[in-house]
């Protein structure tokens, strides 16, 4: 057959694919007399994007020659449908002349997205010349498996080979700087994504709001937001939602605005955003301004989530009974957290018959939640149920049930240090509690002063 004509019906084939016409495209294949290795590559790929992977293997095992994309494509086809048994095992019988960064990548990245980091990490390093992309898939690996730590050691690594990173490695390691709160490692990165003029694409631009957010640095993150050149709906989302967390609501309501003045229809998530912020500024009317238009106005039915918020919302604000109508009527099931959320209003607020009511729910959901228990026993307390009381810290010693200690950190010139509850293991404990009785001793200075 000419070679023109083998061409045009390739092309025919690959154009009856992307149709979803399978079986014209097969016809048309089976009817080229001389098939050379471009046609029955295409063939497998036709049928592996079109996730049937055991057609596209019978025309892999039927091919008198094979190249390296058509190894290549036959790996790909298993990784996506997550049949990783048969990737690697078709990966180790492949001649390892036809292996190529794209073989070794598709293997490592199946591998990582199976939580099988180690495997991953020992492939890694069997890899012969590692590209941009292999060393993005590791550092991605590490960051998705709980790793951010080991992907940020390995992104340093990779510019100290003079491997030049791509938006993916630079989005994996902003993730991680964001899951660590390192803000300086963050701010360092970020003088790289100007410096390597990286800033113009959205996904690197929404990894360091988000990384700038996690660190509480809402100023760098309103920065980098404004002077992005193009915003998706995750940018969006991200502003509303950081905003939302760190207690600014106004700013919030803001960004949400402008989101729509500019032709974005805010979704669950815009909603779930703006509500935090009412939730956590105090913007009772607002909040349930918003709540109501989201079917109202959007078509949007509010998921648990959202009622949640809104419970938030009204019991912060000291509209306990509301909250408590909130509860009884929502189409769903209420969790502890609801209750817990309402106990804890009652509590600030001094609403005793409405807290016990709360503290029995919350007991009949989470019996066996020791920080649970310990706001239901002040709850009976202050109500003199002291059979109750002692009935309860009897349960607890029982079942050994200790209240999880609160943990937090902070990073000092490059390096974190974590403390949980009356913690002394840190090396500096001994002068650090001693600055904090310091601490505590110049607010007591302050109080008298001013009451004075």
């Amino acid at each position: 057959m000419d070679k023109r004509d083998l061409i045009s019906l390739t092309k025919i084939i690959s154009a009856y694919a992307l149709e979803g016409k399978l079986d014209a495209a097969r016809k048309i294949f089976d009817r080229i007399p001389q098939r050379d290795c471009v046609a029955w590559n295409v063939m497998i790929k036709v049928y592996a994007d079109n996730m049937r992977v055991e057609d596209a293997r019978d025309m892999f095992d039927r091919m008198p020659q094979r190249n390296t994309v058509s190894w290549n494509s036959m790996i790909m086809a298993y990784t996506r449908e997550k049949k990783l048994h048969l990737a690697l095992k078709l990966f180790l019988t492949m001649p390892a002349n036809y292996k190529d960064v794209i073989s070794w990548t598709t293997i490592l990245s199946g591998l990582a997205r199976d939580s099988q980091i180690s495997d991953a990490w020992r492939l890694f390093k069997q890899i012969p010349n590692p590209n941009s992309v292999s060393w993005s898939s590791i550092i991605a690996g590490f960051q998705q498996n709980g790793l951010p730590s080991q992907s940020l050691i390995l992104f340093r690594e990779m510019l100290s080979v003079g491997v030049e990173p791509n938006s993916h490695s630079f989005t994996s390691a902003l993730t991680a700087c964001a899951d660590l709160a390192a803000l300086s490692k963050g701010e360092q990165l970020y003088g790289q994504l100007l410096k390597r003029g990286f800033m113009h694409n959205t996904h690197v631009g929404n990894s360091a709001i988000s990384m700038f957010i996690k660190s509480a640095s809402l100023d760098n993150a309103g920065r980098i937001f404004t002077s992005m050149p193009h915003l998706d709906m995750v940018t969006w989302n991200s502003m509303i939602t950081g905003y939302g967390q760190h207690g600014s609501g106004a700013e919030a309501i803001i960004v949400f605005n402008q989101m729509q003045e500019v032709g974005f229809q805010p979704d669950e998530i815009s909603f779930l955003g703006v509500l935090q912020g009412c939730s956590h500024s105090g913007l009772v009317e607002q909040g349930w301004r918003y709540f109501t238009g989201m079917v109202k106005d959007y078509g949007i039915s509010p998921k648990i989530e959202h009622y949640s918020c809104l419970v938030d919302l009204l019991a912060r604000a000291g509209l306990l009974r509301e909250a408590a109508e909130i509860i009884d009527r929502m189409p769903f099931n209420p969790v502890a957290i609801f209750w817990r959320t309402l106990l804890n209003g009652c509590r600030i607020f001094g609403n005793l018959e409405l807290g016990v009511h709360a503290a029995d729910r919350v007991l009949e959901l989470e019996s066996n939640n020791a920080a649970s228990c310990l706001m239901v026993m002040e709850m009976y307390a202050a109500v003199g149920r002291w059979e109750e009381v002692v009935k309860l810290r009897r349960r607890m010693r029982e079942r050994d049930a200790k209240k999880e200690s609160g943990c937090s950190w902070i990073e000092i010139r490059g390096k974190m240090h974590s403390f949980t509850t009356r913690d002394e293991t840190h090396l500096e404990s001994h002068n650090i509690y001693r600055a904090l009785e310091l601490l505590a001793c110049d607010m007591c200075v302050e109080l008298s002063c001013s009451e004075e």
